[in-house]
């Protein structure tokens, strides 16, 4: 385009074409939208120079390119190379304790007639969710990663994503639970927290029974068991 075309109408349409498809593929794939506003860039610098020396811009930007994904490599592999995994202990027993604060509000006395979604328990618990699917997300892309762990946190990730959905759906209607089985909750929570954080086997511990809400308790065996197995794997 840059050495045969010289008609302003035309070189018009083209920017315009070029720019429209950009901002089409720009929100859902960057890559792609570089094979777009690349040319664009070009025909801008040269035409509004009136030089006409295409082969110079396109070697500049073509350098540019070049020595800027240098740069980025380069930069990722000193800062970013593990950043998002070293957060994945922390984020896994940040989101157990919530989910735990949260089922204490559900099924508590003092809190039982209030709607789950207007909690401020279930923003916390969401919000550590989406940092934890996040952060996991990352971690998996990372250019040294360590698959294995990765792949054994799976399950854990997996059993907290049903835990979440879970608690979510509690029914307005749920039992009062007795402090003593709260309590027995809490620390199996607690405990489970403690083990992800600091990335060692957990020990399997009583589950008191949830009238009306046996999938919860068996959750919370599955995420023990997922704990211990992981534990095991990474030692």
């Amino acid at each position: 385009m840059l050495a045969s075309v010289h008609n302003e109408f035309i070189i018009v349409l083209i920017i315009l074409c070029l720019t429209f498809i950009t901002e089409l593929f720009i929100v859902r794939n960057y890559g792609l939208a570089a094979m777009f506003f690349t040319p664009s860039a070009l025909i801008m610098a040269e035409y509004s120079s009136q030089s006409y020396d295409f082969s110079f811009f396109a070697t500049v930007r073509i350098t540019d390119i070049v020595v800027g994904s240098l740069i980025g490599l380069i930069g990722s592999l000193l800062l970013g190379s593990r950043s998002a995994s070293s957060l994945l202990n922390h984020l896994i027993a940040k989101t157990i304790r919530s989910q735990g604060q949260l089922l204490l509000m559900a099924f508590s006395e003092k809190d039982n007639d209030l709607a789950i979604d207007e909690s401020s328990e279930r923003n916390k618990m969401q919000t550590n969710m989406v940092n934890l699917l996040t952060v996991y997300n990352a971690s998996l892309g990372e250019i040294f990663k360590n698959k294995a762990r990765l792949e054994s946190l799976w399950p854990v990730i997996f059993s907290i994503e049903q835990m979440g959905y879970y608690l979510n759906a509690s029914l307005p209607e749920r039992p009062v639970l007795s402090e003593r089985k709260l309590a027995q909750l809490l620390y199996v929570f607690e405990t489970m927290a403690i083990a992800a954080n600091k990335g060692r086997s957990h020990t399997n511990k009583e589950v008191p029974e949830i009238e009306g809400y046996s999938k919860i308790r068996q959750e919370i065996l599955d995420l023990q068991e997922a704990l211990r197995f992981c534990g095991g794997a990474t030692g």
